[in-house]
């Protein structure tokens, strides 16, 4: 009997057992989820609405509800559901369970590598009389008083689970049954829906929204007292007629909590600069985006995104242009600071990451902090993309910034000119040699930028005005030895417009004033005060500049908080009856003192000298750039240097040989084109009465639809 072999129906029998049956279930179950799209909208939160949900047979022969995001992006989701505009309210994680990635286990379909549970905050206990709490909760002991948050449990039952899959570790599975909130009788039990919460904090969301804790944070890093920033609110809830969110019941205890916080935390969190590092780096995964530490290979870098400035990266960064902004701190931090700045609607800088290494970034480093940065923001939003990215280092390997964002490479002049203005206000005491001094070297890195200068011209200058003895001995010292990589990439590399190296310097003077004001210099020298100090006091003011309503705390300005228009946007604001032409000079009436005015030698040009406090800092001035826009209206002064090599780009295009006439057309299409996208913009601000210099670009296009057809 034993040595019997079973006939081939009852083989049959058996594999049909219930378990291998359940097992055909579950992996038709899988194979359908896993065949489902990821979803990633393209806004920066969003919520079940901007989702399609599919209905996929569950466990017990319920039907889940269900879909597929990006891992990176379920806090957003957790955020966007967080604001609902008819049930505002906050998830929280109820329960947890991770895996770790390198755990040694056989792989399996429905293996989890991580389990979320997110709970709407008024659940899932209920604390409202005759509710039911569960048995590990019921050490809840109801208060006499009401205050703090009374009835804050209330028996919702809406939650989701989220699953990070071990098939797919990038993708979240997001099972979502519960989405009604409502308690267990399937009444609503919070929010406008619940007639019972009405007049209490029950109506609105259990927490105060992130726009208006970054707006407390900020007022209190850059010193606004408690009762200012209380006092400031009680008097804007009171002029929309009294509450109507969660904002609204902004409490002074909450306010003197974060100050609290504010004074007494440390950013020294070891005595061991780079112990310290690595634990703020532990502390703050969400603000890292790439970090080394010291290697035989590699030096130290660190990155640092706030998710404020990931979100201005996005928004102004979207096809418009990104800058690098390097080498500050070279003289006085033990690490030079690296700035990403995106530029908003007002032409203004804005810092959208910040990277601390030391002042020598090698290829190899460099492509894998853009990587990583790009990637971060390609998470958020899959249409982002550059139009061209500025530099203002000849030295800098652009070979990453193409590969990582396939966008045109600008470099930006800003910082030699500065020099060289500050220097000759320095070190010549004639102002008519200045300007003859400032006048040829503008007219040389003119010429390189056509194409047509070379070391010589530096040689021939140093030989015109080697009787200026002490600036001459500057520029030999400094500069001379620069000149090769700096003629190289003029040659090779568009240059930055005006109005770019205005904002650029713009933001470096602010970064200055307010990083570089402590009272004792020996912090200067620890990496963690740097790192610690730009999360927070650095970001406050940049965000505070964005506030609309940063005026009612004028009263507490100080010079860290020196903001404004740019010098070119000063500029637009000084009308053409200011401008005065008085032989070779011009005269420029001051827009606060009209009795004073600013003498300006060698107009029309950014190499001009002003006689103005903030000029002879060497900076740009907008007495500079009105002269700059008020001759080139007028036809008096000449092209751009920006301007000229994008005529001269087009003219090379057009002068291609037949075997390339699909360039050749492409670029007459593309002129047109450009032509006709100024002329509505400017047609648009003409009717509001704002004008620029832009007309240039207009008549230039203009002229080169012409030229396309004499080619």
């Amino acid at each position: 009997m034993l040595g019997m072999r079973l006939p081939t129906d009852c083989l049959i029998h058996r594999a049909f057992t219930p378990i291998a049956h359940q097992a055909c279930l579950k992996m038709a179950r899988w194979d359908e989820i896993l065949s489902l799209p990821v979803q990633n909208p393209p806004t920066l939160e969003f919520s079940a609405c901007d989702l399609v949900w599919s209905k996929v047979e569950g466990y017990r022969d319920n039907m889940d509800r269900l879909a597929l995001v990006p891992f990176a992006r379920v806090d957003d989701f957790v955020r966007g559901e967080s604001n609902n505009k008819d049930c505002p309210t906050r998830f929280h994680v109820e329960a947890r369970r991770r895996r770790s990635p390198k755990t040694d286990c056989k792989p399996k379909v429905d293996g989890i590598l991580e389990y979320i549970l997110y709970w709407c905050s008024f659940g899932p206990d209920d604390h409202r009389k005759g509710g039911v709490v569960r048995p590990s909760r019921n050490t809840y002991v109801p208060k006499k008083k009401s205050a703090g948050r009374p009835n804050t449990k209330r028996g919702c039952t809406c939650h989701f689970i989220v699953k990070r899959l071990i098939a797919e570790p990038s993708v979240a599975l997001v099972i979502y049954n519960q989405d009604k909130h409502v308690d267990k009788k399937g009444l609503p039990c919070h929010g406008p829906q619940d007639k019972k919460s009405v007049g209490t904090r029950a109506m609105y969301a259990p927490v105060i929204s992130e726009d208006l804790r970054l707006r407390v944070l900020s007022l209190l890093h850059v010193g606004i007292p408690v009762e200012t920033i209380m006092q400031r609110h009680n008097e804007s809830v009171e002029k929309q007629g009294g509450v109507s969110n969660r904002d609204d019941l902004l409490t002074h205890r909450y306010v003197r909590i974060q100050e609290r916080n504010i004074r007494r935390a440390s950013c020294e969190l070891d005595e061991d600069d780079d112990v310290s590092i690595g634990l703020w780096v532990e502390s703050h995964q969400n603000h890292v985006f790439f970090y080394e530490d010291f290697s035989d290979n590699d030096p130290f870098l660190l990155g640092i995104q706030t998710e404020w400035q990931l979100q201005q990266m996005i928004r102004f960064g979207n096809g418009r242009l990104l800058a690098l902004d390097t080498r500050f701190g070279t003289n006085k931090l033990k690490y030079t600071i690296h700035s990403l700045v995106v530029f908003n609607s007002d032409n203004k800088a804005i810092p959208v990451a910040w990277i601390i290494s030391p002042s020598f970034l090698t290829s190899g480093n460099t492509h894998r902090w853009m990587r990583a940065l790009f990637n971060r923001v390609r998470t958020k939003d899959r249409t982002w993309r550059l139009a061209g990215f500025i530099i203002d280092d000849p030295l800098l390997d652009i070979l990453p910034i193409r590969e990582v964002f396939q966008c045109s490479v600008l470099i930006c002049f800003w910082r030699v000119r500065h020099a060289w203005h500050k220097n000759l206000m320095k070190r010549c005491s004639n102002m008519e040699t200045r300007a003859k001094l400032s006048k040829t070297l503008g007219q040389i890195v003119k010429d390189v930028c056509k194409g047509c200068g070379t070391v010589e011209s530096f040689d021939k200058f140093m030989q015109d005005f080697v009787n200026c003895t002490t600036f001459m001995d500057y520029f030999k010292a400094v500069w001379y030895p620069r000149m090769g990589s700096w003629i190289t990439a003029l040659k090779a590399l568009p240059l930055a417009s005006q109005e770019s190296s205005a904002a650029l310097e713009f933001y470096h003077n602010q970064l200055k004033i307010r990083l570089l004001n402590e009272n004792d210099s020996n912090v200067y020298q620890r990496a963690d005060w740097l790192i610690n100090k730009l999360g927070t006091k650095i970001q406050a003011y940049f965000w505070l500049d964005e506030y609309e309503g940063k005026d009612d705390f004028s009263r507490y300005w100080k010079d860290e908080w020196a903001s404004g228009l740019t010098a070119w946007r000063k500029s637009r604001t000084i009308p053409n009856t200011d401008v005065v032409t008085e032989g070779e000079r011009v005269k420029v009436v001051d827009q606060h003192d009209r009795d004073l005015a600013h003498v300006i030698w060698n107009p029309g040009t950014e190499y001009a000298i002003c006689s103005c406090d903030w000029g002879k800092k060497g900076n740009l001035c907008e007495h500079v750039c009105k002269v700059i826009q008020y001759f080139r209206e007028k036809g008096l002064g000449s092209q751009s240097v920006s301007l000229l090599q994008y005529n001269q780009g087009l003219i090379n295009m057009l002068k291609c040989p037949p075997a390339n006439s699909f360039i050749r057309d492409h670029a007459v299409s593309l002129a047109i084109w450009v032509n006709e996208q100024l002329s509505a913009q400017l047609g648009k601000s003409g009717q509001n009465g704002d004008s620029d210099g832009r007309d240039e670009m207009v008549n230039s296009c203009t002229r080169m639809e012409v030229d396309s057809e004499l080619c």
